[in-house]
């Protein structure tokens, strides 16, 4: 399920301003949506991309490249991760397959 956060919310909750916003969508970091009531959205997606990113920069003192560079090598990892998960579940798949027609 996805799930979307109004701007407010992210700003609330991440503890961020909407310059920050605005800095991570100019960077292509983020992408908010309109809702069919016109307010902006981010996905949850988008919203751990700026909790990521918040703490990089503000904890870590990150730059935007770095942080640029961060999300992406994170989602690499993440995309890996799903490939191996699926991967591992063929492997077993053919295991009981092949036990079975022992």
């Amino acid at each position: 399920m996805h799930r979307y956060w109004r701007i407010e919310e992210v700003l609330r909750e991440l503890e961020v301003d909407r310059e920050f916003l605005r800095m991570l969508e100019m960077e292509d970091i983020i992408h908010p949506k309109p809702t069919l009531e016109g307010e902006l959205v981010l996905s949850a997606e988008d919203v751990e991309r700026v909790r990521v990113a918040r703490i990089l920069m503000e904890e870590l003192e990150v730059n935007l490249a770095g942080v640029e560079v961060v999300l992406h090598l994170r989602e690499e990892i993440v995309a890996m991760q799903r490939q191996f998960g699926d991967l591992l579940e063929h492997l077993v798949r053919e295991l009981r397959v092949r036990v079975r027609n022992q």
